[in-house]
This record gives structure tokens, sequence and C-alpha cells, in this order.
């Protein structure tokens, strides 16, 4: 866990581990109102889905979608893409270190913006944005979809991505971690 202290201390809050207190995480997609044909609104949201599927494969939590966002643990909500940023997480709530509502922005094309936002761009950003929901913080190596600056062509979950939400899971919220 040597090569990895660094990302783990990035994933702590005041040096404690925040997370979901469970391993089955709901989440909710919300509608995206923007003007863009509806076939590629469905597509849109495979992409979330299918981002949410490569987390659930690593065994250690269960992302599920729900079509009633009272159930939700995530909003995904939709944004056009700024200058700057694809994504953003944001710990609504949060309780004695536990996770109890997490909202996440994916950009979308915006013709104002200089980013070129393709289904790669979303995958990898709610990729990244799911791994901070998920409490993760920033990468170590260019490889890690949590590393910044963004590969956004990556579009997998690295070694020491799966590490260290394994090292968060393995331990309670609100542990502290002297690293």
């Amino acid at each position: 866990m040597n090569n990895l202290s660094e990302y783990i201390k990035d994933s702590l809050i005041n040096k404690r581990i925040c997370r979901w207190d469970k391993n089955e995480i709901n989440f909710y997609i919300a509608d995206i109102v923007s003007s863009i044909k509806s076939y590629e609104k469905e597509q849109y949201c495979q992409i979330i889905k299918s981002a949410a599927k490569i987390w659930s494969e690593t065994g250690i939590i269960r992302l599920i979608y729900t079509e009633n966002r009272d159930k939700a643990d995530i909003v995904v909500n939709w944004t056009k893409v700024g200058r700057v940023f694809e994504g953003n997480c944001k710990y609504v709530s949060l309780i004695n270190s536990g996770f109890r509502l997490v909202s996440i922005e994916i950009g979308l094309p915006n013709e104002y913006s200089p980013k070129i936002v393709s289904d790669d761009t979303i995958l990898h950003t709610a990729l990244h944005e799911f791994g901070h929901a998920l409490g993760l913080g920033h990468g170590i190596d260019a490889d890690d979809i949590m590393f910044v600056p963004h590969q956004k062509t990556l579009n997998k979950i690295s070694k020491n991505d799966y590490e260290v939400l394994r090292f968060l899971y393995s331990r309670p919220a609100g542990e502290i971690v002297n690293q």
C-alpha cells in the first residue's frame, strides 16, 4: 500500500475515511433538458449506466439504477460543458463520514465551449465522477481513471483505483488514517 499512500491520502477528508455505509448504492439519471435529439439523450443515459456497471464489476460496491429520484443516493445531472470542467461531484449530505446524498454533473456538448465532447469523453467523465461519489480522490498514475489531468480516452478502472476503493470499503467510515 506504500506506493498508493498519496492516492489514499487524497481520498480522505480531514484524514478520515468518508464513504457509503452500504455496498448497494442507488443512482438516478436526471432528464436531459437540452435541444439534442431523443436518441442522443438515450445514448448518453446508456453511457452513464455503462460507467456504473464498470464500477459495479469491481465487486466492492454495486451501483443500481433507479427511476425514482427520491430513492437515489447519487443523482446524475447534466450541464453544458464549460471552458474548464467536463464534470463535477458534490457531497450534498455527509453525516459522520458517511455519504447520504451525492450529486454528479456530466457535461454535454456546448457550441460555445472549446471542449470537444464525445461518447468516450462522457464515459470517462462519468467513471471519474462516480469514483469521487464512491469516495476516491485523485489517482497517482496516468492510467488511473481518477488521475488528473484526464486521459479522456481512458475508460477503465486501474489496479490502483481498485485497490484504493477496496482499502476505503474494508475500513469503517470515519476511521482516521495517518499516512
